[in-house]
């Protein structure tokens, strides 16, 4: 038996977006888990399976990655559409309000959310990111985005992956490649990003303001945990601080031996997540 049940929807613009669908016992408020820019619902599979033992829990695939359809038009691969798709997932399920467990792109999408349609969240995990992206990280990704993306082998991916990734990342050489096996796939003979291979393109050109600090006064109001991995470029430190100088009450835990992102299965992300939600 699998621990989820696979389902889609379809948006306003009528693509077909895949979600696992983690059943867990009713009177508790969803989670709804949203991946990073190149992630997708596999990587919440221990996440999912052991929050599902306590509240029912959603995983989607952004349009134009993993089981979801791919967007002809790739100007549509935005904050604002992927913003719509959440809520429009949200309505397919008659669901008035969830906890969001975002990472990365996931957490910038909350944002976007908070600001269209607060009523929906109850609480949110942001799993490294915050109203700034750091410099140095934002650089190391266009850069990334720009390498060989095809590979012979899932494990010359990941020995890529590592490469590519912070200094001081403590990833065994297997987490590196099941972390690989989740966010890569085989499509005719060779190893592959399981997204839209258009969408290297669609990073080095999109627009971003210079921060989201609107929508962190808008959150001002939820409850909030910040999940941070201690090498992270993409979270920096004095940022995180000046979250906490504006929202006091906000929880936070630090992952030792991460940069971005940690995989919210490491002990102290375990701990943080389920003390946090048990007051949900």
């Amino acid at each position: 038996m699998p621990e989820f049940i696979e389902k889609r929807f379809s948006t306003r613009d009528g693509l077909s977006l895949y979600y696992r669908d983690f059943a867990g016992p009713p009177g508790k408020t969803p989670v709804l888990c949203l991946s990073g820019t190149t992630g997708n619902s596999k990587q919440y599979l221990e996440l999912a399976t052991r929050l599902s033992a306590d509240r029912r829990v959603l995983c989607m695939d952004w349009r134009g990655h993993g089981q979801s359809d791919y967007d002809p038009d790739w100007e549509h691969y935005s904050f604002f559409v992927d913003r719509d798709d959440v809520l429009d997932l949200l309505a397919h399920e008659n669901l008035d309000q969830v906890v969001i467990i975002g990472t990365s792109l996931g957490g910038i999408v909350t944002m976007h959310i908070v600001l269209e349609r607060p009523d929906v969240i109850a609480a949110v995990v942001m799993n490294d990111v915050g109203p700034v992206i750091g410099a140095v990280g934002r650089q190391r990704l266009h850069e990334n985005m720009g390498k060989p993306m095809v590979f012979e082998s899932f494990e010359e991916a990941a020995v890529a992956q590592k490469e590519r990734a912070e200094q001081g990342i403590t990833l065994s050489d297997a987490e590196w490649l099941e972390r690989t096996r989740r966010i890569y796939r085989e499509r005719e003979g060779k190893v592959v990003p399981d997204m839209d291979p258009v969408y290297g393109k669609v990073f080095r050109s999109r627009k971003r303001p210079p921060d989201w600090w609107d929508s962190w006064e808008a959150m001002k109001e939820k409850p909030v945990l910040i999940v941070r991995g201690a090498v992270s470029d993409i979270l920096d430190e004095d940022v995180l601080a000046e979250m906490t100088r504006r929202k006091p009450d906000m929880r936070k835990a630090v992952v030792p031996g991460r940069g971005h992102c940690p995989t919210l299965v490491e002990p102290e992300a375990v701990a943080a997540i389920d003390g946090f939600l048990a007051e949900i």
